[in-house]
C-alpha cells in the first residue's frame, strides 16, 4: 500500500467518517461511540503517515506499523462501505413512510411501534458492530504503538508536488537498507552488464513516489565498493524541482574534475566535461528529478549520445 501512497487512502477513510449521512445513521444504529473513536484516532495517525512513509526504507518498525495501517485501512474501508450501503437502505425506506404520515397518525401508537424491517436491519448490524470492536482494538493498538518510534506531524496536503527539501548528496544517511536487498542487486548488475561496460551509455531510472526510498537506495548502489572498483569516475548532481541544463552540466563537469567552472555557455561546459570523461567509464547519478520536459532532456540525451 506504501507503493500507491497510503497516506492519500487514509485521507480518504477521514473524508468517509465525516459524512453526514453516516453520523445520522450511526445515532440511529448506535455506532456513534465507536465511529468517534475512530475518527479521533485516524486523524492523529493521518497526521505521522507522510513521516513513516519517509522512514519506511530504513526502519524495519515503522515499515510493520505501516503494513499494519494498510491492512486495517482496508478492513475500516470495507466496514464505512457497508455502513454507508445501509444507512442509504434505511433513508430510501423512510420515503414511503413519509407520504402515509397522516394515515400513520390515525393508527395508535402501540400498533406502529414493531416494525419488521427495523428488526432485520438490527440483526444484519450486530455483526458489524463486533467487527467494529476488533478495529477499534486494532486502531488503539496503532495509535499506541506510533508514539514509539518517534514519528513527527508533517503536512502532506501538498502531495503531488516536488517536495522542498535540503540538496541530498551521495553520502549515506541511513545506515542500512530493509527490504531493498534484491533492487539493490538488480541495479548494480544493471550498471555492470556488458552494455554499460561497452561504449555505450546506459541509463537505469530509479522511480517511485515521494517517500519510498528512491534516494536511500540510489546512495547504497553509489558507495557499494564495486562501483569505485568499475567505474573511474563518479558523480552525485541533486536536480530538484528546477531542471536547468546549464547547472546540471556544469555540476557534473565540477564533480568530476574537482574545479569550479566559470562557462556561461552550455557548449562550452558539454565540450569541456566530454574532454574530462572521454575514454573512461563514469557513473552520473541525478538524483530527486521532477521536471517531465522534453526539451530539456532532449538537451541532455544529445551529449549523452556523443559518446556512443
Amino acid at each position: 500500500m506504501a507503493e500507491i501512497f497510503l497516506g492519500a487512502f487514509v485521507n480518504v477513510l477521514v473524508e468517509k467518517l465525516a459524512s453526514g449521512d453516516l453520523w445520522n445513521f450511526a445515532r440511529t444504529g448506535q455506532i456513534g461511540t465507536q465511529l468517534t473513536k475512530w475518527s479521533n484516532m485516524l486523524a492523529q495517525v493521518q497526521a505521522v503517515v507522510a513521516d513513516a512513509e519517509e522512514k519506511q526504507i530504513t526502519d524495519l518498525g515503522v515499515n510493520l506499523w505501516l503494513s499494519d495501517l494498510e491492512d486495517l485501512s482496508y478492513d475500516m474501508d470495507d466496514i464505512l462501505d457497508e455502513f454507508a450501503t445501509e444507512a442509504l437502505r434505511r433513508k430510501v425506506m423512510e420515503e414511503p413512510r413519509a407520504s402515509t404520515s397522516k394515515v400513520r397518525k390515525l393508527i395508535p401508537n402501540c400498533c406502529t411501534s414493531f416494525n419488521p424491517s427495523t428488526l432485520v436491519s438490527d440483526f444484519r448490524m450486530r455483526p458489524k458492530m463486533d467487527e467494529m470492536d476488533k478495529i477499534t482494538a486494532r486502531l488503539q493498538d496503532l495509535f499506541n504503538r506510533k508514539k514509539g518510534l518517534g514519528l513527527k506531524i508533517i503536512d502532506a496536503r501538498g502531495f503531488g508536488k516536488a517536495p522542498q527539501r535540503p540538496p541530498t548528496s551521495s553520502l549515506k544517511i541511513e545506515p542500512c537498507l530493509y527490504g531493498r536487498d534484491n533492487d539493490k542487486k538488480a541495479i548494480i548488475e544493471l550498471l555492470l552488464s556488458d552494455q554499460s561496460g561497452s561504449n555505450k551509455v546506459g541509463v537505469v531510472p530509479i522511480v517511485g513516489m515521494g517517500g519510498v526510498g528512491k534516494t536511500t537506495l540510489a546512495q547504497m548502489v553509489y558507495n557499494d565498493e564495486i562501483m569505485d572498483e568499475h567505474f573511474e569516475m563518479k558523480s552525485w548532481v541533486c536536480v530538484s524541482e528546477v531542471f536547468d541544463i546549464i547547472e546540471v552540466t556544469k555540476s557534473i563537469l565540477e564533480s568530476v574534475t574537482s574545479r569550479t567552472c566559470e562557462f556561461k555557455s552550455l557548449n562550452l561546459v558539454q565540450v569541456e566535461l566530454k574532454k574530462a570523461l572521454a575514454g573512461k567509464k563514469f557513473l552520473v547519478v541525478l538524483d530527486d528529478v521532477w521536471n517531465e520536459n522534453h526539451s530539456d532532456w532532449s538537451s541532455l540525451k544529445k551529449f549523452k549520445e556523443s559518446f556512443q
